[in-house]
């Protein structure tokens, strides 16, 4: 039996009165995969991961974020450290970690991770951190619409990007550069 959009994405969804389209395909486990199967140019693909840093985001919380960015691109970990680093800081009066001097490190955690602390199988994590009580970080790269993991390997999400980002209040930057070819 196939596994339907989660319930809870979809109530949040439909609160918010945000329109949006629930894409069915084959089994895909990557963006790429993705993109290839509905027959999409990268860009209009949203990639997500799981990052981890050296220090919590938020006081009380654990050191991980979702960071999106178009499909075409990749993670740009020295970026990324800086943007948090003064994204933090910027943040600071909104709930930010108090002793948050800087980002010394971004990583990506293995993938035994997402089972243990999100109980997601990898590859399978919803872009919308919200549903794990994560942050998002939105790359400016990603615009327009986007087709995003909705938390399956058969199904996506169709939805506008600022539409995503409002729904799950991200913080926007650029942190990514373009694949090379």
């Amino acid at each position: 039996m196939k596994k339907h959009m989660n319930k809870t994405l979809g109530n949040k969804l439909a609160q918010n009165k945000i329109k949006y389209e629930v894409i069915k395909h084959r089994t895909v486990y990557t963006a790429y995969d993705a993109a290839a199967t509905m027959h999409l140019k990268l860009n209009q693909v949203a990639k997500s991961l799981l990052i981890k840093t050296n220090k919590p985001w938020q006081k009380n919380k654990k050191p991980y974020a979702l960071v999106v960015l178009a499909a075409d691109r990749n993670l740009d970990f020295k970026k990324l450290a800086r943007f948090l680093t003064e994204s933090a800081r910027v943040m600071n009066k909104k709930n930010a970690c108090e002793d948050y001097q800087s980002v010394a490190k971004v990583e990506i955690p293995k993938e035994g991770v997402m089972k243990a602390q999100f109980k997601v199988k990898p590859g399978a994590m919803s872009a919308f951190g919200s549903l794990y009580k994560l942050p998002v970080f939105v790359d400016k790269s990603l615009k327009g619409q986007a087709v995003f993991t909705a938390g399956s390997f058969e199904e996506s999400i169709k939805i506008s990007v600022s539409d995503f980002i409002k729904i799950e209040q991200a913080v926007t930057g650029n942190f990514s550069i373009l694949k090379k070819k």
